[in-house]
Order: C-alpha cells, then sequence, then structure tokens
C-alpha cells in the first residue's frame, strides 16, 4: 500500500506541477507533514523528497520542512535528510512530562524527545521547530513551565504552542467525555498561554503568530502563505490548495484518492470559488493571526477598497471590546484579545 501511494502522490506531484510552471512561478516552501511522514523508512522517505523535488520549479532557498515524530528517527535518518535538501525540521515533542505524552498517547518519551534533538543538531539541522501542547488534562502550571523551561535550554529557532483541542471519537475524548479525566480549567488555560508568551518573549522569541514564536528571521515561511492567504498546493489524501481564487480539498481515504489520481489525474473531491468579498474577509480573519495583523495599504493594493470601508463595522466593535488596535494604517489583536480572537474573528465573516 506505502508503494502504490507514494506513486499515486508523486503523479498529483507532476501534475499539480503545471499549474506553476504555466504561471512561471517558483516554489518558494514545502512542507512534508501531516501524520508522521518520518516513520517511512530511509530509502522510501528520501525518495518521496527527491521526486517531489525534482517535479517543482523550486527556489534556490526554498524552506524545505519535513514533520518528525522523536520515536521515529535516528542520526542515519536525519543525515539522510538533511543531504537531500530539508532544510528545516519539525518535532512534535508536545511535552517533557512523561505522563502526560502516556496521556496524550504519544508512543516516545522525554527522554527520546530531548534526544532526537540533539540528533537533529548532530545532523546538521540550523531551522529546528519544537511543537509543544498545554491544557492537558491533568496538566499543572508548574508541568507546563518546567516543560517551557527544558525546551527552551535546548535554544530551538521556532516554537509552536497549542491549546490542546479534544478530538471526538479519541481515546482521550472518551475518557474526559465519561468524567474519568477533568478537563483543563480554563483560567489555567488561559495563565499557561500568557506565561509561556511572557517566557518565550523575554528570552529571545518574536510572537508572531498567536500560537508561534520565532528566533529573529526563523518565522515558518510556510504558514506564512496560509496566513496570507497567497496561492499553495496541496498533494495526498485529505490535502487542501488554494490556486486561482480556488480553494480545493482531495479525497481523504487513502484508497479512494489513490485509485482516482491512478486513474482520473485528480481526486479533488470539493472546489469551492472565492469571490472578492470571501477573500477580503479570509485576508482579515487569517492575517488578524499574526502579530503585525493587517496592514490598510497591502489591503488596499489587493482588493482596491479601504479596510474601513470593507469593514468599517467590525473595527469599530472590535475596538470598543477592546479586542482589536487600529492606528489608522494597521489592524491588530489587542493582547486580551489574543486569547477570544475567534470572537473578534467571528465579525469578519
Amino acid at each position: 500500500m506505502i508503494d502504490r501511494y507514494m506513486e499515486a502522490l508523486l503523479l498529483e506531484a507532476r501534475i499539480q506541477s503545471a499549474q506553476v510552471r504555466g504561471v512561471g512561478a517558483e516554489v518558494s516552501t514545502l512542507y512534508l507533514g501531516g501524520g508522521t511522514p518520518t516513520c517511512l523508512p530511509k530509502e522510501l522517505l528520501g525518495s518521496l523528497v527527491t521526486e517531489t523535488l525534482r517535479a517543482f520549479p523550486v527556489a534556490h532557498n526554498a524552506e524545505i520542512t519535513m514533520e518528525a515524530n522523536p520515536g521515529t528517527v535516528d542520526l542515519g535518518k536525519l543525515a539522510c535528510l538533511r543531504d537531500i535538501g530539508v532544510t528545516r525540521l519539525s518535532m512534535g515533542i508536545q511535552s517533557l512530562e512523561d505522563s502526560l505524552l502516556a496521556r496524550l498517547g504519544r508512543a516516545h518519551s522525554a527522554e527520546d524527545a530531548i534526544r532526537a534533538f540533539h540528533l537533529a543538531r548532530d545532523a546538521g539541522f540550523g531551522n529546528v521547530n519544537v511543537d509543544l501542547i498545554y491544557g492537558i488534562p491533568g496538566q499543572t502550571r508548574k508541568d507546563w513551565e518546567e516543560t517551557l523551561d527544558l525546551v527552551v535550554g535546548l535554544r530551538p529557532e521556532h516554537i509552536s504552542a497549542y491549546g490542546l483541542m479534544l478530538e471526538e471519537g479519541t481515546p482521550l475524548w472518551h475518557k474526559v467525555k465519561s468524567g474519568i479525566l477533568l478537563p483543563c480549567d480554563e483560567d489555567l488555560e488561559i495563565n499557561m498561554y500568557y506565561s509561556a508568551k511572557e517566557k518565550l518573549n523575554m528570552t529571545g522569541y518574536r510572537h508572531y503568530e498567536i500560537s508561534n514564536f520565532a528566533l529573529p528571521g526563523y518565522e515558518c515561511r510556510h504558514n506564512i502563505i496560509y496566513w496570507r492567504l497567497e496561492p499553495y498546493i496541496g498533494l495526498g489524501a485529505g490535502a487542501h490548495s488554494y490556486m486561482n481564487g480556488e480553494r480545493r480539498s482531495n479525497l481523504t481515504d487513502p484508497e479512494d484518492y489513490l485509485r482516482s489520481i491512478m486513474s482520473l489525474g485528480s481526486a479533488v473531491a470539493e472546489r469551492e470559488a472565492f469571490s472578492k468579498a470571501d477573500q477580503m474577509s479570509t485576508v482579515m480573519i487569517l492575517g488578524l493571526r499574526m502579530a503585525d495583523g493587517v496592514g490598510e495599504e497591502d489591503f488596499h493594493r489587493r482588493f482596491g477598497i479601504q479596510m474601513c470601508d470593507a469593514f468599517g463595522n467590525a473595527i469599530e466593535k472590535g475596538v470598543a471590546q477592546r479586542l482589536l488596535e487600529w492606528d489608522g494604517g494597521r489592524l491588530r489583536l489587542t493582547r486580551y484579545g489574543l486569547m477570544l480572537s475567534n470572537e473578534a474573528m467571528r465579525e469578519f465573516l
């Protein structure tokens, strides 16, 4: 199944690359993730990267990111990735408390995570992201701050800190729903978020997006493309793309995806055309995720209309509620608005 899926994935890459070549563009970022690509054998992983890079016209300074699970990497695999062009590693560490990792259903331990990080450095990676989760049932503020201290001590170039989202049907969701575990207290979760913001800001990390912190110059270029609603192509089962004002999503079942690609050359399940109003709304909602917010000059250049003319009521309401700050040239979330971002963004739908 893996070999057949890889064949379909690379076929889709070659088909989709025609769109990029057709507009004379170069690919500036590539992100291999969603799932755990590093569970693949080194040879297959190497083939995936090299053949995907071969399919597209890739810029010489492109950011090539690979998601990595700490329990699925060794020095040989990491060195291979570095040698074939992967420039950035994103490690799903989540926590450095073993009991919390077990509660999340993670196969790795805190020791595994720290070892994997050092192996990445030994393999030559100078751009590493660490994913962390807060708001885990049973997690204390002390647990969270100890994990933050250890991670800051490792000095990754990028840190992502996400509040736990309980996914329906997962073992953890069932335990919370049945009362075996209590969900994290909302005030405690808010305190964890702001303690991360303060600690990371004090240690040199710039809080450039709601959940993301980076040392200067190491912001994730790939994710910024999403937040600015710039064109991107997604490959594989369940992948999403945004090209020429249209958002597309692939079939989610891997077998269905495979059959469709091999027989039809496409696995698109849904298409959604974005009107100008849709694009303006999405630019506001995604742009407000970023610390720099949305600039009036950029908005007007893109849409030919002033931001206040398009969304005056929403801006006025957000400012009155202390969720937004507006200086006439740029609209941003306030510190208070960071944890109430959904409420602020809802007004721009």
